[in-house]
Order: structure tokens, then C-alpha cells, then sequence
């Protein structure tokens, strides 16, 4: 009977021994305690994401200029781009392939900041039903260890032609706050089973890399959006109480000399505060 308990005190010991590893190499990993990156180069206007866009066309996914690797990366980069915005579900995607760019406009892909074909916006909402058209950039592409993307995408209202949402990011695993965050993207996102070893595979794949720069950034379009939060902010303002109350009900009368300083002075009625 001793030597049982014996055992089981033993095997109790290990279990949390190995509870206490663990809990100690999480505060020695990067994906766990950070620094994670944060994007920081976004536009966004103050109306956000308007609920008339419903339907959006992704323009062909072009390539920095003079940036020979980033247009390696392209065909590989658009696949994942199309399937991100879709996965996220923010508003339907009809994807404009460069043949059918082709066929409307004669180029196969346009930049957001080159001037549009005569009647690009208004063509392009008759031939797809959308409401609004992404133009999408690979700016960067490092497929070998660090692993770097960058992305510029600007989404424009094809109706007022306004500008709604720009980003302009690079991803450069070699930065530990990349590198953290990736990590804690695949932590999240993969089995734990053989956890390490998935990580050393995943951290120097473009696809993945791909893959979590888009979820950060497509995060930016989905926040709430600013206009709600300025008009919470106004209604508490009209809110609060102002610091000089009017006096509402009848007035005393006037007195017509002083009383003695011993007398009674008479009730004055209570002040309220008026309706706001």
C-alpha cells in the first residue's frame, strides 16, 4: 500500500513538473509574450465601409514596377489575395481576371495610381453588378528565408468615386515583431500537434506569410466603424449636465427693504436642472 502511494505521489510530481515547463518555456516564446506588429500605414474614411457595398471586383493583382521579383510572385500571391477576401466574408467578390481586363478595357492589369481608362468606373459597375473595385499591389516578395511580402490595396466607390480604404505594409519575417506575430498566427491556425515542427516549415513559406498579412490587414477594414463611435461620443457630450441650471417655477417676490438680519428669510423654491 505505501509503495502505491509512493507511485502515484511520483507520477503527480512529474505531471506537474512537466505543467510547470511548460508554463515557463511560454514565457521564453515570442509567439506567446510578443512583441507582435501592429499596421500602422492605413486610410481609412470616417463614413468606413458603407452598407450599400455589397458587391466588390478585385482587380488583377499587379506587381511593384521594376520589382522583377515581386512579379514572380504574382500568379502565386493572386490565388491567396482572392481566397482571403473571400474567407473574411465582408462583402461578395467578383474577381476581373487580366483576360477579361483585356476584352473591356485593353490592358491586363491597371494601378491604383496610373490614370483609368475613359469610363473605366462606370463600365466596370455595368459589366460586374459591384459597388466598389479593389486595386491590388505586391509591392514585396522574398520567398527565400526571412520571408517578406508587402501589399498596397485601395478600395475605391465606384459610384462617388471616393477613396474608402488604403494600406501600404511590408512583412518582413527577419523583424521580430513579424516573426512573433506569424508564429502566433500559425499557433492558432494549425494542429499543436508537432507545434515545432510545423512552425520551422510554415515560418519561411510565402503562402503562409501571404495568408497572415492579408488577415491583418482585411482586420483594418473589418473594425467598427469610426462614424458610430463620433456619434457615441457627441450623444454622451449632449448628455452631461450643463454647468449653469435654469431656474424653472414661480420666483419670490421682491423685497421692498431689507429684513433685519435675525429674520426669518423666506424658502426659495428648489433650482432644476432643464431638460436636455
Amino acid at each position: 500500500m505505501k509503495n502505491m502511494i509512493l507511485r502515484y505521489t511520483f507520477l503527480v510530481v512529474l505531471l506537474c513538473g512537466a505543467t510547470a515547463c511548460k508554463q515557463v518555456a511560454k514565457l521564453n516564446n515570442g509567439a506567446y509574450v510578443g512583441p507582435f506588429y501592429t499596421v500602422g500605414n492605413v486610410y481609412e474614411t470616417l463614413e468606413g465601409l458603407e452598407p450599400h457595398i455589397k458587391r466588390v471586383a478585385i482587380m488583377p493583382l499587379t506587381s511593384g514596377r521594376g520589382n522583377r521579383d515581386a512579379e514572380r510572385g504574382v500568379p502565386q500571391m493572386q490565388a491567396i489575395l482572392t481566397e482571403e477576401f473571400s474567407r473574411n466574408r465582408i462583402f461578395d467578390i467578383v474577381t476581373v481576371t487580366p483576360n477579361r481586363m483585356r476584352r473591356m478595357f485593353g490592358k491586363k492589369a491597371i494601378y491604383a495610381d496610373e490614370p483609368l481608362p475613359h469610363n473605366f468606373l462606370q463600365t466596370l459597375q455595368r459589366q460586374t453588378g459591384c459597388q466598389a473595385v479593389l486595386f491590388t499591389e505586391l509591392t514585396t516578395f522574398r520567398a527565400y528565408p526571412p520571408v517578406a511580402l508587402g501589399w498596397k490595396i485601395h478600395l475605391f466607390d465606384l459610384e462617388s468615386e471616393k477613396l474608402i480604404w488604403a494600406v501600404d505594409e511590408v512583412f518582413d519575417g527577419g523583424q521580430s515583431p513579424v516573426a512573433n506575430s506569424l508564429r502566433r498566427h500559425i499557433r492558432k491556425n494549425h494542429s499543436t500537434h508537432n507545434s515545432a515542427a510545423t512552425e520551422l516549415l510554415v515560418l519561411d513559406s510565402p503562402r503562409e506569410m501571404a495568408r497572415y498579412s492579408l488577415s491583418e490587414l482585411i482586420g483594418t477594414l473589418m473594425k467598427k466603424n469610426p462614424k458610430e463611435i463620433t456619434e457615441l461620443a457627441e450623444t454622451i457630450d449632449n448628455q452631461k449636465v450643463p454647468e449653469k441650471t435654469v431656474e424653472v417655477g414661480p420666483q419670490p417676490a421682491p423685497l421692498a427693504e431689507e429684513a433685519p438680519k435675525d429674520a426669518k428669510k423666506p424658502a426659495t423654491p428648489r433650482e432644476e436642472p432643464s431638460e436636455i
